[in-house]
Order: C-alpha cells, then structure tokens, then sequence
C-alpha cells in the first residue's frame, strides 16, 4: 500500500521517546524526534539557528564566568561579564576598552560564587547579593567609569548637634517649676525620603503651664540637611511636635504626636556572636594541605587473585620456572615442600619478586602521584615443620610486600584507588647431595587492592566547640606542613566563648585563637516591589525578609510604634527551614525555596505594610539556585530537584498561583541534569534559553497564550556555560560563554548570536566562534588567530567556499571576496517522528514495515538540503537551479522534492540535515511511504 502523508506543522519541537506511543497526543502530529540546532517558530516552521560571533576571549581560560545583562533603555544595554574577581562589559559584539584592554571592575567574587550571585536593577545601579559578601552596588557613572560600592542601609544625614532647650515665662506665680521636658532632634532631606536617627537629648526644667511659657529648643545646622524635625517625650516615647528650616522651634506646650516617632536604625545584616577572625597561634607541623595529595597507602588483607598458570614439580636440581606470590590465610606467601629439610630463606629469593604500582583516581581529576613496593628480608620468613608423610617441611607465610611507599605525592585526587601488580620469575637453581626435592610453585598474578590516603579529601577541617553558637564554617589554609591561615566562610552566631580544634588525618601542634563580635549575616537574593526593595535568604536567617522604607532603597529604619512605611522585616514559617533562594516581583511579591513557593500580599490593605503583611504558601514543588525569568504574567523556573523547567502563573479557578511541568514533552533533554542559567527573549520570538551542566543549549519557543510549547537542543565544537539576552537594534540577542578546545589549549569566548532578520544573502552567518572581514575585496584574511589549526567554514560574498584550516591566523581565497565569514561548522539536524498510521486493520502501523520512496519539503527562504532516511545515508538536494554563473543560488521558496534511497524500516521516519552555513527554514514535510 502506497500512501502520501503530510505533515502540515513541525512546530512541536523535539519530543521524548517516552511519548512516542502517546500518537493521540496534539502534540505528536507536529513533533519531532530530533531539533539539532534548529528554532521552532511560533507559527510552526523550524529556522536553522542563527551562528555566534567571538566577542572577546574571556579573562581566565581555566576559570568560569557568568553573563548578566545591563538594560538601560532600548538603545543602552550591556552584557556583563562575571568572573574571577573581575567585570567586563561588552555591547553590540563589541567589549568596552580602556586604550588597548578592556576596561574592568575588580569584585572579590571567587569563580565558585558566580553563579550564587542574585542580582535587581534599577535604571543604573545593579544591585549585587551572594551569602559571603556584603550588598553591593554596580553603579554606573559613566561609559567608563563604573563603581562598585556597599550598601549603607542606614540614612546619609547625621543627627543635629549642640541641642539645647531653654524655658521663657512672663509670670509662674500660679505653678512652681518642677517639670522636666526632653526634646530630640532629627535632619530631614527635600522630600522626606531620609530621616537622620534622632539626636543626642536635650532636657530643661521648666513650668510649661505658667503664663507666657515655652521651651525654645536650638541647634547646629547639618550639612545637606533641607528642614529638622523636633520630639518630645511623653511617657517614655518621644512624639512628634513640629518641624522647620531654621535652628530652632518653640514649644508652647504642644500636644506630642506619639504615633510619629523618630526613626530607630539597625545593623540589619549583622548578627551578634558570630566568628570575626581566626588566628593561627601554633602552625604545628606535618599537615598536608587539602590539595589531593597522596600520603600514604596501607596494604589491605582481603584480596583476590587471579591465578594465571598452574604449578611446576621440579626433582634435583632446580630449574628455572614459575613462581609468584598470592594470599593465604596468613598472609602473602609463596609455599614450598620439601623432601627431607626444606631450604633456607634468603636475600636471592627475595629478588625473584617484582611489582609495579600504578595510582589512579576514580573520577579522573589527580595527576603527578607515585609509589614502589617495599619488600620483606629474608629474616622475615615463617619457617613450620608439617610432618605429613614425606613431606615433613613447609615453609610458608613470607609476606613479599610488606608497605607501599609513596615516591611522589602529586595533586588533584578526589577518590585515589592503587593497583599493585606482583610476579615472580626464579633465575636460581638450588641443589643439596643425596637429596631430592620437590617444589611446588605456584603462579598468581593481579591486582593487588589497597587503601590510598589523600589529602584534604579525607578529614582536613575545623572544629569549633561552643555551648551556644553554631553555623560556622572555618577553613585552614596548609604551606609547608604547618597551618598558616584560617579562612572564615562562615561567621555563624551566637557565640561565647568558642574554641576551635584542627582536625586533620595528618599533623598535629597546630592552635587557633577566635574573635567573636557582630558579623555578617548577607542576603541571597534581592528585588524590588511596591517602591521597596527587599532582600531574603540569609546563612543564619534563612527564611528572614527584609524590606527597605517605602520609596527608598537603603533606610531600614524602623518606628515605635510601627508606621506603615516603615522597613520590613519578618520570618517566614515553614515546616522546614530552606533558604529563601528567589524574590520575583509579578502582581504579587514571591518567594521560592528549595521546597516550596510562596506568595507574599497584604491582608485588608492595597499596600504591604509591617501589620498587613500575609506569607502564604501556594505549592511544594522547590527551585533551585538559578535565577527565575518572566514572561508576561507567569514565571519560568528550574525545579530545585529533576532538573525539569515549571511555570507558575496565577488561576482564579485555584485562588492562587499554581505550577506546572513544561518539559514534560521532552523529558529527555532535562532529566538527570540541571539547568543552570536561564534568559528570555522577546523579539522576533518568545524564545526562552537554558544552558545546562553538559554544556548544552536548549531553546524554548513559549507561546502560552496560542499553546505553543516547543524545544530543541543545540550544540557547538564545545560547551556552553552561561547565557544572557539584552535588546539590541529590533531584536533581542543573546550571548553566551562557551568553552572550547582549540588545538591542545581550553579556552573560553564570550560570543553573541547573530540577528535572525537578514536582507543580504552576505550577511548570512551560520558558523560558530565566527569572525567577520568586511573591507576593500581581497583573497588572503587575517586576524583570526583565536582559531588557529581548526577547520572553518567560509562565506564569502554570499558564496560558500571550501573549508580550510586555519594557519598563522589567516586563510586564502580563491577568488577575492569584501565580506567574509569565518567560523566552526555545525550541522543543523530534523528528523520525524516514527510514522502513526490509521490502516485497515484498525492498527496504527505499529506492525508494518514502512518505505519512505520520496520526500517533498516546503521551504522559505532556504539553501539545498540534504535528506534521507538516517543520518548516515544522506542525498544531496541539486545545490543550483537557473541562477546565472557567477552569482549565488537563490533562496527556495515552495515545496521541492528530494530523491532519497528507498529504505524498508520499522519507523519510517526522514532525515532533514543543513550541513553549509546557508539558511534553512522548513515549514511542512511530505512523505510517500509503502506500508506492507
């Protein structure tokens, strides 16, 4: 049976294989089973994805960076690049330079932090947050000049000095003086937005209540100051009775006001009791530091050998023969019988024995390490007599080895394993006059099991010991066997009087000495929401929230009693205790933790206030620590376990805000690995972009609102590790790091994805880690020197030249050329789904043997393909038609067919494969396929 099938829309992306039998699924009749480097359109087409041009190498070739963007505005955005303690800024594939390097910020952000750092914007201050360092902000003043500064949370102003009050009365016969009336003082900017804590008390004895009595209440003028506020206490608070622009008010007995009260200001993020310093009192000796060294491998007695040869019976005079060494019971022997006495044990049988030592690491990191054997005297043999018929000798028990000795300890192993291979191989003859004797040798060889000691990777840590604190975490620092350093990671709270305690599998002297005072106790995550910005998640507060003033940014001052701009700051309870890891500001404020997701609202208020605040949870899924992204009303986040990506989004039908799985469709490119950064792109597509922990890219084409849910996996000559997208001209662009292998050396690019809309067949740039010439036409390019000794792919004027290899940082034309493209080739990749059919038989053609005898393809805008039905068999589509010699082959538009081999298979499925770095766009597939 003949039968054409059509497939009208590919545009459900790359299914898993688990849904392969679900055929009734909407999904299915427009998936696919593989999207290699192709974009699902929202209309349903798959465009090859644009190529990515180098940027710049990143400053560190062996550390990790990370890329977070920088949007001003539409037309000022940034790409900053995070890495070991250094910014740099890159704008339209371009980096910012300062002369002839690029200009730079110094952070103290080690590589391992990167990609912990929780970040917010606001117009030009980035704001920076990561458990271990202060707040911070990334400010910028200029195109070259950007600070990093801490946050004060605290008011700028300072409080007025010099106050003083001094009583005024025209007649006190009627009341005696004998009041006491304190006054406080306070500095205010323009518009109230900072309050200065309030000054030092002024106090006067007076008679408010005579005739013609007031207090006037004086003091000295503050810099940067625009009016003052004046408070009196009234029973034990101090209340609210004017303020002004001049030195000083007059109190004539005004009614205090002790619902306002004068700002009360805290060190937010630090916490008392905690470990501020730790010095090394005695360095001690013998340690080794936590660098994966071998130090030491002890023999193990349980061992298994494999016995390689079976034994040799020798009469008279000993000849030359097989001998080894393999465990009894009473250790590693070699066993003879003699005839009569036995032979002595000596220094020429132990020479007989050999073995190498080979030290390895499990999981492939150590290097450098070394050992040899180290075997027993001849005085070490355990002679027995065994009078068993004639054999009334036995001598047996010689241990062959008794230690391995490490030669050279090496660096980097995390899980060392040793093998030990032992033989013998007898080159002396032995004999005694009127005796015969007869010797059993046996041969076993193998490996030989030991346990290997490292450092650093076993128990090298400190112990504090306190009755009251807890959360500290200290690390030494190992040179020369001695302690030199302590590192505090971890300052913890709430101790007294602790001590810490070396605890090291090696050495011993070493001693510590702590100082405990206030330390701090730094957010994970930050946002903004209702004109405060908030900070959560905290080492020692892990559930704590904090929030500024309404309309600042820094006061975190508070009132007694409450106002309802004051700060916030409040403790979320939970059954567990996981850290607050993200705050996402949607129509309403949300928390996410590695447990759950929780929604933060006010209660009988439009506004959150300290008294309206509501925490309540909304699911119990988790998040991990890559930070969320939005789209519209809804947020994508990757799960904290499965490494699945959720959307959350608000249903009226639940009353709150609900989770749902997206990747569920495609299971298999998320299962068993973790998403580690996330960006959105609006524009031309809403696409979002997730890089994983195998360094590969995947994108997802998002369209909740049309049901469109697709994904498609794309891969380099490398590994992706970061990404970000920023707008730029009319589409959003993203940027991503990438680690590569170009020749023997590891080095890492920042580079940019080139713009999907193009106009000119010469400005097509389908290559990866790309550079571009553009210029007066000429044959020999140069300049390329980050791609020496790679195999690039070329377009030149639109033409695709054979590719070459690049040397001394150029390549040579055949034919001159003004634009030029350079890069590393990829292969973007389609193959169908197994083919569902409706037969006869009522089946859906999961019996039935198929034959794909034709292809027809619909395509926009494309070059020539090649199809077939696998990737290994292949058929190139005609690469020209009637263009005119000497031009480029037009673009197809329409549907073309490809002769492909007729193939019997149980699936049926085609092959659609762009291998030239020319466009692709394939909106249907038609297949003509024999069913037997």
């Amino acid at each position: 049976m003949s039968l054409k099938i059509y497939k009208q829309s590919i545009g459900g992306g790359e299914i898993s294989p688990s849904m392969y039998s679900r055929i009734t699924d909407p999904s299915y009749s427009a998936g696919l089973a593989k999207c290699r480097n192709m974009i699902v359109e929202p209309q349903g087409p798959v465009v090859r994805r644009p190529g990515f041009s180098m940027v710049r190498e990143t400053k560190y070739p062996d550390r990790k960076c990370r890329l977070i963007p920088f949007t001003f505005s539409a037309t000022q955005t940034m790409i900053l690049e995070f890495g070991h303690h250094y910014v740099r800024f890159h704008t339209n594939g371009s980096t910012l330079m300062n002369g002839n390097v690029p200009y730079e910020v110094a952070t103290d952000y080690d590589e391992s932090e990167l990609f912990d750092i929780d970040y917010a914007q606001s117009v030009d201050i980035i704001t920076l947050v990561h458990c271990s360092h202060p707040p911070r902000e990334l400010r910028r003043y200029g195109a070259l000049d950007w600070r990093l500064v801490d946050i004060t949370f605290n008011t700028s102003l300072t409080p007025p000095t010099g106050v003083t009050a001094t009583q005024h009365i025209l007649q006190s016969a009627t009341y005696k003086d004998g009041y006491v009336r304190k006054y406080v003082v306070t500095s205010c900017n323009l518009d109230n937005s900072e309050e200065s804590k309030a000054s030092q008390a002024a106090s006067v004895v007076c008679n408010p209540y005579g005739d013609g009595a007031y207090n006037t209440i004086t003091w000295n003028t503050v810099a940067g100051a625009d009016h003052y506020r004046v408070y009196r206490d009234k029973g034990g608070i101090y209340g609210y009775i004017g303020e002004t622009r001049t030195n000083s008010i007059d109190d004539d007995n005004i009614a205090p006001d002790s619902s306002i009260t004068p700002p009360i200001y805290d060190d937010v993020f630090l916490t008392s009791g905690g470990i501020t310093g730790a010095t090394v009192t005695a360095q001690g000796s013998g340690y080794v530091g936590p660098n994966g060294e071998i130090t030491g491998i002890d023999l193990l007695e349980t061992q298994t050998w494999v016995v390689e040869g079976s034994g040799r019976n020798f009469y008279g005079p000993v000849a030359p023969g097989n001998c080894s060494a393999w465990q009894s019971d009473d250790g590693w022997a070699l066993n003879f019988y003699g005839d009569g006495v036995g032979p002595v044990p000596n220094d020429e049988m132990i020479s007989l024995f050999s073995a190498s030592v080979e030290i390895y690491d499990a999981e492939g990191s150590g290097v450098g390490a070394t050992a040899k054997a180290v075997f027993s005297s001849a005085s070490e043999w355990i002679k027995l007599t065994k009078p068993t018929g004639n054999l009334n000798f036995c001598l047996y028990g010689f241990r062959p080895i008794k230690a391995i000795q490490v030669t050279s300890p090496g660096s980097g192993y995390k899980r060392p394993l040793c093998r030990v291979t032992i033989t013998a191989w007898p080159t002396w003859t032995w004999s005694r006059k009127a005796l015969n004797y007869k010797f059993e040798f046996k041969r076993y060889t193998g490996d030989f099991s030991t346990s290997v000691k490292s450092a650093g990777f076993l128990e090298t840590s400190i112990r504090v010991n306190d009755t009251t604190g807890s959360g500290a975490v200290l690390e030494p620092v190992i040179s020369g066997g001695k302690l030199t350093n302590v590192i505090v990671k971890n300052p913890g709270a709430g101790y007294s009087n602790p001590t810490a305690t070396l605890i090291s599998n090696y050495g011993s002297g070493a001693q510590i000495s702590l100082t405990v005072a206030n330390a701090g106790d730094y957010p994970g995550c930050v946002s903004y929401f209702e004109q405060r910005r908030w900070f959560a998640g905290s080492r020692m507060r892990p559930q704590y929230i904090w929030a500024t003033k309404t309309g600042t940014e820094t006061d975190m001052g508070y009132s007694l009693p409450s106002q309802p701009t004051d700060r916030i700051k409040v403790r979320v309870a939970s059954q567990d205790s996981n850290r607050i890891r993200h705050i996402v500001p949607l129509s309403q404020l949300l928390m996410l933790t590695a447990s759950g997701e929780w929604r933060v609202s006010p209660v009988n208020s439009d506004a959150i206030t300290p008294e309206s605040m509501s925490v309540r949870p909304q699911s119990y899924v988790g998040s991990s620590q890559t930070k969320p992204v939005l789209i519209n009303n809804t947020m994508i986040f990757a799960s904290a376990r499965g490494g699945h990506l959720r959307e959350l989004g608000y249903s009226y039908q639940a009353g709150g805000y609900i989770t749902s799985d997206v990747c569920l469709r495609a299971a298999h490119l998320f299962d068993h690995h973790e998403v580690v950064d996330i960006a959105y792109a609006k524009a031309p597509y809403s696409i979002f972009w997730c890089v994983n922990n195998i360094g590969k890219l995947i994108s997802f084409t998002y369209v909740p609102e049309q049901q469109v849910g697709a994904f498609a996996q794309h891969e380099t000559q490398g590994d992706f590790e970061s990404c970000a997208v920023v707008p730029e001209s009319n589409e959003d662009i993203l940027y991503v790091v990438t680690k590569r292998k170009i020749g023997n050396n590891t080095v890492r690019f920042v580079e940019r994805m080139n713009e999907y809309i193009i106009e000119k067949d010469e400005d097509y740039l389908f290559m990866d880690c790309a550079g571009t010439y553009s210029g007066p036409a000429k044959t020999e390019i140069t300049g390329i020197s980050w791609l020496n000794g790679m195999k690039v792919s070329i377009l030149a004027d639109g033409y695709c030249v054979p590719d070459q290899v690049v040397q001394n940082g150029k390549i040579t034309l055949r034919r001159a050329a003004s634009k030029v493209h350079i890069g590393l080739p990829y292969n973007s990749d389609i193959q169908t789904l197994p083919l569902a059919l409706q037969l006869q038989d009522l089946s859906f053609g999961s019996n039935h043997r198929k034959n794909i005898s034709g292809v027809a393809v619909r395509m926009i805008d494309s070059a020539s393909i090649l199809a077939g039905s696998s990737f290994d068999n292949l058929y190139q589509q005609p690469t020209r038609g009637r263009e005119t010699p000497g031009t480029p082959p037009k673009k197809r538009n329409g549907e073309f067919e490809v002769n492909i081999a007729a193939s019997w298979t149980d699936d049926g499925q085609v092959c659609i494969r762009q291998n030239a770095p020319l466009p692709l766009k394939i909106s249907s597939i038609t297949v003509t396929c024999d069913v037997v």
